[in-house]
């Protein structure tokens, strides 16, 4: 029985030793702030022009990916992931003080959320595998936010213009939502709870 403890006990100190993060910070102007913890084995990936960026990336587990680029002035992005294989990636800028976060919590959920403008705000959290989430933002004081929960459910919003707002929340497998808000002050909000349900929302003012 010792020496099965012993074996199992140094196959986990190798597989500790083994794992690698890697993580790049760049930036560029003033006060700008980064701040990086990595547990297991995961890449990050920070780039920051400007000032009063601010860029938070906690990754626990195996794989995982986060990639934040900030490009303006009082942008902040904060990215959470837990779990085997999740990729994040968030786009912010040129312009000022767009707010973006990611939570993923499993494995294989995927995140894009882009905004050029100002005061846009973007959140995407995942529970659950092989998810995927998508938010693109051009204009002022745009809000986007997507919640889900299971297996292969997709997500995307696309909002052009000033302070729109598109909430979808899923709950369940393969279910698919998009929403285009092209304008001002559109309002929608989505919740699929299911197998394969689909909904595309088409706004325009």
């Amino acid at each position: 029985m010792k020496k099965v403890i012993l074996s199992i006990s140094a196959m986990l100190f190798v597989g500790v030793a083994l794992a690698q993060n890697t993580s790049n910070v760049d930036q560029s102007g003033f006060l700008n702030g980064a701040l990086v913890v990595q547990v297991g084995s995961n890449d990050s990936d920070v780039q920051q022009d400007g000032i009063l960026n601010t860029a938070t990336v906690l990754q626990i587990g195996v794989d995982n990916s986060s990639t934040i680029d900030q490009l303006g002035i009082g942008n902040s992005a904060s990215v959470t992931q837990i779990g085997w294989g999740n990729t994040s990636d968030i786009e912010q800028g040129p312009l000022l003080g767009n707010s973006a976060t990611v939570f993923q919590f499993g494995i294989d959920n995927d995140a894009d959320l882009t905004q050029i403008g100002f005061f846009n705000s973007s959140s995407a959290v995942q529970v659950g595998w092989g998810n995927d989430a998508s938010a693109y933002q051009f204009g002022w004081g745009n809000v986007s936010e997507t919640y889900q929960e299971g297996l292969f459910n997709s997500a995307s919003t696309i909002q052009l213009g000033i302070g729109n707002y598109s909430s979808i929340d899923q709950y369940g497998v393969a279910n698919y939502a998009l929403t285009a808000q092209l304008g001002w002050g559109n309002v929608s909000t989505v919740t699929q709870a299911g197998f394969l349900n689909g909904s595309v929302v088409l706004q325009a003012n």
